[in-house]
């Protein structure tokens, strides 16, 4: 009994050490910085994990529309574009919300602006495949690849941030 717990307790360590591992080049863990700027930066690194996973759906439920916007096809890639663009949504919203922590006072306030750009370009991408009105969705390409720019320009300035304070 003893054997069987002592190897599940070191599973758990080295699970462990593999977890901090992955995760600690993605979060604020020195010395310097402080308990608010790790636990921003953990949320903040589940929170792009799930970013990342949410808009590669969405990526791909928007990616081939059907030809004609009638039809049984329209129905299902309009209900997968809706479902996927909430999705989206729904962590730009977490994103939003979280409150940057001392040690972020760039990249903190840029990820607020990162959110409101991701919530105008989805927000209009959605309205226009709902209306399959091709003005709308063309009006949105522009805005979703500077959501997208914003995001790149965000990771690099969080990324500097995270290693000033991993010292």
């Amino acid at each position: 009994m003893r054997a069987a717990t002592k190897k599940k307790s070191i599973a758990l360590f080295v699970i462990g050490l593999v977890s901090l591992a992955i995760t600690a080049p993605n979060s604020a863990i020195a010395a310097g910085a402080t308990q608010a700027d790790v636990d921003y930066s953990t949320k903040v690194s589940a929170l792009s994990q799930e970013f990342s996973k949410v808009t590669a759906a969405w990526g791909t439920s928007i990616a081939k529309p059907p030809t004609f916007a009638i039809g049984s096809k329209w129905t299902k890639y309009k209900t997968a574009a809706t479902k996927s663009s909430d999705a989206v949504l729904a962590t730009v919203a977490k994103l939003n919300a979280l409150v940057p922590s001392e040690g972020f006072p760039k990249s903190g306030p840029m990820l607020k602006k990162v959110c409101a750009a991701y919530k105008t370009a989805i927000t209009t991408l959605k309205s226009g495949i709902q209306k399959n009105d091709e003005k709308i969705i063309k009006k949105a390409d522009p805005l979703v690849t500077k959501a997208s720019n914003a995001y790149l320009a965000w990771s690099d300035v969080y990324a500097a941030e995270v290693a000033a304070l991993n010292g």
